[in-house]
């Protein structure tokens, strides 16, 4: 710190040119404050300026205030301290702000600053190298010119800080706001919070709190205290094949959003008169799912387990334990188990866990065609392999098959043509041309997205008929349902956690059994939700259990036998 009321030099300059002073310091605290307080421009990555106030903004003045009435204005080593923790701040802002505006819920760095490399290279794979390059090359300028918009406004601060008069304005400044904020917090009846941004230090604190709860402070024994999967012998199946289908990104906004829901009517109805006519029954249902937007092996695990996996931790502490899965259940009745997992490129342990006798992985499908986007392999394409390879041979044990989609994954291009016929698909067709892949700004832009997404379901509702049409078994049931709802650029944050939840079946009685306990006919489901994506395992094993009273409808009333 330098000692006194400031240089001597300053302080002359200053009261010679007061009026340029004041205009320097208001000027000051406007860019200081809506560094710390801007909102994101949804459906973008970029910001918005909001007419809020920043409670650290007036935690900085009084300290400052009372540091140079102290001990007089800080030398260069401090005032780079407080830049270098004015751009982290406005960092955490940006985070605290963008993230859950795209992801469509709140960040945990615990958990997700281990995937972002991995996201990184998946919106990159494909980009040109120059423009990469270019980008790198923005972010850095764009950087040190913020770096140095924060040095010039700290400093304009402190110039109105070298002299009493203008310090004491500030630190009085600094006492009203934070009064104000203080009292909106403890009166009901004057919400005088409502005019200041959610401080970021909240945020951090938050950030601290989920570390601390992921690691020392975690309670290990929940899972312990939560129900087995309920036995079954699946009689109800005649020893048909149950084929698992996870739609990547296929929310319920399909059916309730107008963006969504008016452009796929037609593929939706389309698809089920196409099925009615050959011979397969449909029914539908909406369920929770424990994630939003990405992390789809939560859903899947918390179909798998009949528990409520809703993050990370709760997956490890999982695959740690020897609870037994619809896996198990399946094998214990004498069925082979089977994973199409396409979009492994890395080791899955995971596989262990589960324990399927087979696992298809992305080096497994043995795909030799025209790579589409960073997954690589079309999921008609896997879906044939593997219909070829263990579904179609006969004289086979029945069947389970769990098979997550990759074709519907943000950012959704470039997709796969689909092929009407289907034994076109496993030829290495190496002459294809790849659709070309989105620009590196319109993958980050939510209006392509949206657009993008569309087509993406399109694409799943071709597959799902063209193998339903033409080669899946007579005395098969399908379970289709989505893993999450698309990310919140697409669809935005504030709507429900639902994905839709189809069965498929030449069997009417087998449909009728899934109707009386509250899914309903056709393609479209009900308002109704079933409950959480954990409570469709327990479900199926009940309602294929025909030594046991089928489960009451979540509407109530009384079970049918």
């Amino acid at each position: 710190m330098e000692t006194g009321e400031g240089d001597g030099t300053a302080a002359g300059a200053a009261g010679s040119n007061r009026p340029l002073t004041f205009f320097k310091v208001l000027l000051g605290l406007f860019v200081l404050n809506s560094a710390l307080t801007f909102q994101n421009r949804w459906p973008t990555v970029g910001v918005r300026w909001v007419p809020e106030l920043s409670t650290e903004l007036a935690g900085l003045l009084l300290a400052l205030g009372l540091a140079v009435a102290w001990r007089g204005l800080p030398g260069p080593l401090l005032r780079r301290v407080l830049v270098g923790g004015l751009l982290a701040f406005v960092l955490g802002r940006y985070l605290d702000v963008t993230a859950p505006a795209l992801m469509g819920r709140s960040l945990n760095l615990y958990w997700d600053s281990r995937h972002v490399f991995r996201v990184a290279a998946m919106f990159a794979d494909s980009v040109a190298s120059w423009q990469l390059l270019l980008a790198a090359v923005g972010l850095l300028a764009f950087l040190a010119g913020l770096l140095a918009v924060l040095r010039w406004a700290l400093g304009a601060v402190l110039e109105g800080m070298a002299r009493p008069v203008g310090r004491r304005w500030l630190v009085a400044l600094a006492l009203v706001l934070l009064g104000l904020y203080g009292v909106g917090r403890l009166s009901l009846r004057l919400p005088t919070e409502r005019a200041f941004a959610l401080p970021v230090s909240g945020m951090a604190a938050e950030q601290f709190r989920l570390a601390l709860g992921a690691t020392v402070l975690r309670n290990r024994n929940w899972l312990a205290a939560q129900p087995p999967l309920p036995g079954s012998n699946l009689r109800r199946l005649g020893r048909g094949d149950l084929l698992v289908l996870f739609f990547e990104s296929y929310g319920a906004l399909v059916f309730d959003d107008p963006r969504f829901a008016v452009p796929l009517a037609g593929e939706f109805a389309a698809l089920e008169r196409s099925l009615e006519a050959a011979g397969w029954n449909s029914a539908s249902a909406r369920v929770d799912s424990s994630t939003f937007g990405g992390l789809s092996w939560l859903a899947h695990s918390s179909l798998l387990s009949g528990v409520r996996v809703a993050d990370p931790g709760d997956y490890r502490d999982l695959l740690a334990s020897d609870r037994d899965t619809l896996v198990g259940r399946f094998a214990a009745a004498g069925y082979r188990s089977v994973a199409v997992m396409p979009g492994l490129k890395y080791p899955w342990p995971e596989g262990e866990f589960y324990r399927f006798d087979r696992i298809y992985d992305a080096g497994r499908l043995h795909y030799a065609g025209p790579a589409y986007g960073w997954w690589a392999i079309p999921d008609q394409y896997s879906l044939y392999r593997v219909h070829r390879t263990e579904v179609a041979p006969a004289g086979r044990p029945p069947l389970l098959v769990f098979f997550p989609t990759i074709n519907s994954h943000i950012p959704f291009a470039p997709l796969p043509p689909y092929r009407p016929n289907w034994a076109e698909v496993e030829a290495a067709v190496t002459s294809d041309t790849v659709p070309a892949a989105m620009a590196l700004s319109d993958r980050l832009n939510g209006g392509e997205l949206a657009a993008a997404y569309v087509e993406s379901v399109r694409y799943n509702l071709a597959v799902l008929g063209g193998y339903l049409r033409e080669h899946a078994p007579k005395d098969a049931l399908l379970l289709v349902l989505g893993d999450h709802q698309p990310p919140a650029v697409v669809g935005g944050r504030d709507i429900p956690w639902q994905v839709p939840v189809h069965l498929f079946s030449r069997n009417a009685e087998l449909i009728a059994a899934f109707l009386a306990v509250g899914f309903e006919p056709g393609l479209r489901p009900g308002a109704t939700v079933l409950g959480g994506v954990e409570t469709l395992g327990p479900l199926l094993l009940k309602t294929l259990d025909v030594d046991r009273p089928t489960p009451a409808p979540a509407g109530g009333g009384p079970p049918v036998r």
